[in-house]
């Protein structure tokens, strides 16, 4: 070989020394970089120089490639703990506050205040002409009905607040979205297909990571280094281009429909993980069931205790009184959705009692009645025309409300109620409303508590209804699965616990196996100072070497010279 090509191999080492000193560098001033992967270098010797027959010699070293250390497939799994750990956190959030408006095993829970109300209603069967004890019944009632409310609101603030984090995160969201396609299009302009320019594709993953946190996200890289980016195989990202996300809401039967669709075509996205995914799984799968439970609850509390009481008798009857139940279609029949009627009224028949207040003679009248062919307008005339009820006057006011009045001197009362009319239209009822968002108890009670029935038959001291009404707490209802309103109660808080409890070990394990794959993605991509230092003396010595070759092979080009 020429002293020509010695000084080349020499002039090859003190290049790949200084690019791979420079690396190294750049390791340890990153060390401590969010998101930085290390580099590292990859050397290979040059092709050899062929110097007699089968005599080959080295020509030096020549830089293969500085490389990016990542593992995509770790990168692949690690995205998808980061997705089900936010998942997680969002489960055990709002669990955690359902749990906390439960406020069960506390002395002003709901179980407690149901249990007082027919407690109540138990000493009164034992006391029935007790005004105290009424006024107490109707305090227990009270203070149901406002927790029943207060929670039914506090579960509508958690559905809103929902609602409001699925819009910020889908904002969120759309920034990433348009943060990588603008990463992809810098890249591919810079790279030219020429290798990997580090800085930005470090960058781009950041991005990707924090989207993960959001979606459940599946990353393909493409030969230009481009990424597209998918959800469940449905596109969100085309290179350049960035498809976008929104959050739709819709009226469907009355609820609000909430999904995640692809902003330009509206496709809808399938996100099971990541914050997005959580937050839609605890508005179907909790919070709005919640809502419908007490609903359902109350609604059965108000018609199972209305329905007893509207066929019981106070310590007087009413002279004039009013439905709770405002009817919107007073010409359809009540069970059709346009009289929006919130209990179903049977083919039946409930009797009307007019009593006169001197004498206390009582005449008795049946009122037949179904519900699918019957309108409100038809029930007020059975009362005023085809009966012809003497002594009461049935109208209906301009709120679509029952109305009765009876004559100077009589006074009306309701018994033997198989249709559930009465306690449909309001009338003679402990309770208004139809949901836990409206429940009440009914103003005439609350202004007089002697208008309480205790009693039936029409007989004095009578305390069939207050009886009837204290054993409907364990009582199995139909409409709630066959269990009583306490049963059906408890088992909503026990699932709620246990789903909570659940969500709670599932925060723990999957930031377990999140920190396991950092952990991991750390050792392949993360910087280790010990290590870079050990690289910067290795090639401080490479370089330290390369020199001094150099200078021997100039002393001895310099001898050659001086000799000629």
């Amino acid at each position: 070989m020429s002293l020509n090509g010695a000084l080349q191999v020499g002039r090859s080492a003190m290049n790949v020394s200084q690019t791979a000193l420079q690396v190294a560098g750049d390791n340890m001033a990153n060390a401590a970089t969010p998101g930085f992967h290390r580099r590292t270098v990859h050397l290979t010797p040059n092709n050899g120089q062929q110097i007699g027959p089968g005599q080959f010699i080295g020509q030096g070293v020549k830089l293969e490639t500085i490389r990016r250390e990542i593992d995509t497939a770790m990168q692949s799994r690690y995205r998808d703990a980061l997705g089900r750990e936010y998942s997680s956190m969002i489960d055990q959030r709002y669990l955690t506050t359902l749990e906390g408006i439960q406020n069960e095993l506390t002395d002003n829970d709901l179980s407690t205040l149901m249990s007082n109300f027919f407690n109540g209603f138990s000493e009164l069967a034992n006391n029935p002409q007790d005004n105290a004890i009424r006024g107490v019944v109707v305090q227990e009632g009270i203070s149901l009905a406002n927790r029943l409310s207060s929670m039914r609101s506090d579960y509508g603030k958690v559905q809103d607040e929902i609602n409001r984090a699925l819009d910020g995160a889908a904002n969120r969201v759309n920034d990433l979205l348009n943060q990588v396609s603008r990463l992809n299009q810098q890249i591919t302009t810079t790279e030219a297909g020429a290798g990997e320019l580090s800085s930005l594709r470090d960058a781009r993953d950041q991005q990707l990571d924090e989207l993960a946190k959001y979606l459940d996200i599946s990353v393909y890289e493409q030969p230009n280094g481009n990424v597209d980016v998918h959800v469940n195989s449905v596109p969100i990202v085309l290179g350049g281009d960035s498809r976008g996300v929104e959050i739709r809401k819709e009226s469907v039967e009355g609820q609000l429909k909430v999904t995640v669709r692809v902003k330009d075509d509206g496709t809808q996205l399938d996100v099971r993980d990541g914050e997005i995914g959580g937050l839609l799984r605890q508005k179907n799968e909790t919070v709005d069931p919640a809502i419908a439970a007490i609903d359902k609850l109350a609604g059965q509390l108000i018609f199972q205790v209305n329905r007893l009481h509207s066929q019981g008798q106070g310590k007087q009857g009413f002279t004039s009184l009013e439905g709770a139940t405002r009817v919107a279609n007073t010409t359809d029949t009540l069970n059709a959705a346009a009289a929006d009627v919130p209990f179903e009224i049977r083919n039946g028949s409930f009797f009307v009692h007019v009593t006169h207040q001197d004498t206390g003679v009582r005449t008795t009248h049946e009122i037949k009645i179904d519900g699918n062919a019957d309108s409100l307008e038809d029930l007020v005339d059975r009362i005023n025309n085809v009966v012809g009820v003497p002594n009461i006057t049935a109208g209906i006011n301009a709120s679509g409300q029952l109305t009765l009045g009876a004559a100077t001197g009589f006074e009306i009362s309701f018994s033997d109620d198989t249709s559930g009319a009465l306690a449909a239209l309001g009338v003679n009822t402990f309770f208004t409303g139809s949901n836990a968002a409206d429940i009440d108890v009914h103003q005439f009670i609350q202004d007089d508590p002697s208008m309480l029935a205790a009693g039936a038959g029409h007989i004095l001291g009578s305390n069939d209804t207050a009886t009837a009404i204290a054993n409907l707490q364990d009582t199995s209802i139909q409409e709630l699965g066959n269990k009583s309103l306490r049963e059906f109660w408890q088992n909503q808080v026990t699932s709620l616990g246990t789903r909570a409890s659940a969500a709670n070990s599932n925060v723990n394990s999957s930031r377990v196996v999140r920190e396991g794959l950092g952990a991991q993605i750390q050792a392949v991509s993360g910087v280790s100072l010990d290590e870079e230092s050990i690289n910067l003396l290795t090639f401080q010595r490479q370089f330290q070497a390369a020199a001094r070759y150099i200078s021997v092979i100039d002393e001895t080009l310099q001898t050659l010279l001086s000799i000629a």
